[in-house]
């Protein structure tokens, strides 16, 4: 009898059960932990909705950020390029990992107000560093943030730095997308100070540089801000 019941206490989550439907509706992000269950503080506020055929919005403090068709495999959950682990899954409550730590969710009717106020200097700045060895190669966008967000306007989904043509100018490709399509142009990439200037026959996007340190790339055009990745990049 003492086994039955802790079973029936565990979190109720089984990689064989669990699939994307169980997840429909509402999910806020509550609170977040690092190591030990340490609350840590945070501003990017998670929102998330999954409808039933599986296509999901993940909210961010600042707006809308990715949508797409999300799907469960291997016990994690998938969108676009973002990956989360399921830790625990019981009912209302939802909790997912990644390398900013666990996110506990609470399942909501609506959506309220962000939990979390406090703003941490630094976040959305760091160090600028637009040398040739540090932003060369392709950077994908792994995050957006929009308030003025629209399923139909195109967003950069991937960047990249080819040929260096002296002068802060370089060869490259864009690639842009929205939640029905996806194209790529070849672009001309100026840099200059904290600006950079993406321009193809068509287009021109100007944004300010707010983070080049190698790992990740922060960019800001108007009021969208992009957050960049080399996936798999080897030193």
């Amino acid at each position: 009898m003492k086994i039955l019941i802790t079973l029936f206490l565990l979190p109720f989550f089984c990689e064989a059960q669990t699939d994307i439907k169980q997840l429909q509706g509402k999910w806020q992000e509550s609170f977040r932990t690092a190591k030990k269950n340490k609350k840590i503080d945070f501003t990017d506020t998670l929102r998330m909705e999954i409808r039933p055929d599986g296509f999901m919005m993940l909210r961010h403090t600042k707006g809308a950020t990715i949508t797409g068709q999300g799907e469960i495999r291997n016990g994690s959950l998938y969108l676009e390029n973002t990956e989360y682990e399921i830790v625990e899954f019981a009912n209302d409550k939802l909790v997912l990992h990644d390398n900013s730590g666990n996110h506990h969710f609470n399942r909501m009717a609506e959506f309220t107000n962000s939990p979390v106020t406090k703003v941490i200097p630094g976040v959305e700045r760091g160090r600028k560093d637009i040398s040739l060895k540090t932003i060369k190669g392709k950077w994908s966008c792994y995050k957006k943030t929009d308030p003025d967000f629209s399923t139909g306007k195109f967003y950069i989904k991937s960047l990249e730095f080819k040929e260096d043509k002296g002068d802060g100018l370089y060869t490259g490709t864009a690639a842009f997308n929205n939640s029905d399509s996806v194209y790529s142009n070849d672009v001309l990439i100026t840099v200059a100070g904290k600006e950079m200037i993406i321009s193809s026959g068509k287009e021109t996007i100007k944004a300010e540089v707010l983070k080049s340190d190698g790992e990740e790339m922060i960019l800001q055009s108007g009021t969208i801000n992009y957050f960049l990745k080399q996936f798999g990049k080897k030193d």
